[in-house]
């Protein structure tokens, strides 16, 4: 298991740093080995990263001294495969074009993607990065899904696109939290970690639920990639295998957080507007359905018998 966070500032606000701090510190709860983190600044890529925990990387020079750029990825290892004392092996991983990436999963067939290449380390890792970089035509992030076998979340930034930020998620987790007072989106492999790092709680008035103090929760959903822009987000695309949409399961009638897509079921006439338990937004339930999603977040929405009157 490893760690990802990150944020994207749409605007001139830059994160709090004592609060961005907190976050890769709390980080090392999900890898220990090493931490490391990258920006673009000026066209040129800079990339930090040591074999410490990152409790102990964000009281060196390159991080105490850093000046927060506008978007930057950030990882913390536990180490799999490939020693950490292998600066190459640690994240961020890079390579001469300026593409770099942060993942935490494992690539089973790496040594397949490396058959015909050669690698400057042994962390499987470094297969993302492989077919990333590969100069053909067409969908790159499909070629991912297509060629690799295992599990990953990643992030990417590039110097041939300094203002894009990539998200990808396969089988491990990607949350999301956009402020809208800051204008800033942030990413973390758990929510748990943003809320204390970020100082998010619930708030409320008369008993009404005011939300998450102008931050607002997403969820990226299994086999999508997302990418922002300065604009805002620039697609969420879905890249499930057509065996898997052929079964039009739940998820196929409506993408949760950034707008629609494909047709939206039938309502039932005894449908309801609540709010839902995780990101309190106000969603529609049918009670008609053996499965009921947030619009919003995407998380599975379950009641008890009439709870929802």
């Amino acid at each position: 298991m490893c760690g990802i966070m990150g944020y994207y500032c749409f605007g001139d606000k830059r994160p709090n740093k004592e609060k961005i701090t907190t976050m890769f510190a709390l980080l090392e709860s999900r890898g220990r080995d090493s931490a490391g983190f990258a920006f673009i600044r000026n066209g040129k890529l800079v990339v930090n990263k040591e074999a410490i925990r990152s409790s102990q990387f964000v009281n060196k020079p390159a991080w105490k001294n850093l000046e927060l750029p506008g978007i930057l990825i950030a990882h913390t290892r536990a180490k799999t495969q490939g020693t950490e004392k292998n600066n190459k092996n640690n994240h961020p991983l890079f390579n001469p074009s300026g593409l770099c990436i942060v993942h935490n999963g494992m690539i089973w067939n790496d040594r397949e993607i490396f058959a015909k290449t050669k690698r400057d380390a042994e962390v499987d890792s470094l297969a993302i990065l492989e077919v990333l970089s590969r100069k053909k035509d067409g969908d790159r992030i499909k070629r991912v899904f297509e060629k690799l076998h295992g599990s990953f979340a990643f992030a990417a930034i590039d110097t041939t696109t300094p203002d894009s930020l990539i998200l990808v998620k396969k089988d491990n987790p990607i949350d999301l939290y956009y402020s809208e007072y800051e204008d800033i989106l942030y990413f973390c492999s758990e929510r748990e970690i943003m809320q204390e790092a970020l100082m998010i709680s619930t708030s409320k008035k008369r008993g009404f639920s005011l939300g998450e103090m102008g931050f607002h929760f997403f969820q990226m959903k299994n086999n999508r990639c997302l990418i922002i822009n300065r604009y805002g987000v620039e697609s969420y695309q879905d890249y499930e295998s057509s065996l898997r949409r052929q079964r039009m399961d739940d998820d196929d009638y409506y993408d949760s957080f950034f707008g629609g897509y494909g047709k939206k079921k039938e309502r039932f006439e005894d449908s309801v507007v609540l709010q839902c338990p995780y990101c309190l937004e106000f969603t529609r339930y049918d009670p008609g359905y053996l499965s009921n999603k947030c619009e919003h977040c995407g998380i599975a929405i379950v009641m008890e018998e009439n709870e929802y009157v």
